[in-house]
């Protein structure tokens, strides 16, 4: 009996646990920042390098997280990871970025989030 309700709870439980993977990313950052970016080879693996632009207009953008998908030969996310531009990237202006990341066949890299500054100054 106790296995048939545990059965039941895990059954109850699973579409729950799997709703979690789900794309964060904050919805229209791809008008704000533009992403340009390369793989190159170092000494430890593979590093994802380039440059994010702001488009914004008078506001600095802090703290930009990137996220970046792992893709397999059919464009199937196979992982990701998160990464950080370091400094702050003025309006209109560019900041730069290297990140090491898994093998994969390809990458997708895209803004997740940043803190505007100065927005209204």
């Amino acid at each position: 009996m106790r296995y048939r309700a545990f059965v039941l709870v895990m059954f109850l439980l699973l579409p729950a646990a799997t709703a979690f993977a789900q794309n964060y990313a904050i919805q229209g950052l791809e008008r704000q920042f533009r992403v340009e970016w390369e793989v190159s080879t170092g000494r430890r693996g593979p590093v994802l390098a380039g440059y994010v632009y702001n488009n914004t207009t008078g506001a600095t953008a802090e703290r930009v997280r990137l996220g970046i998908d792992l893709l397999d030969g059919a464009g199937q996310v196979v992982g990701s990871t998160i990464g950080e531009v370091l400094g702050s990237i003025p309006s209109s202006n560019r900041g730069y970025f290297e990140i090491r990341v898994a093998p994969a066949a390809s990458y997708r890299v895209r803004v997740l989030s940043y803190d505007p500054v100065g927005r209204g100054t």
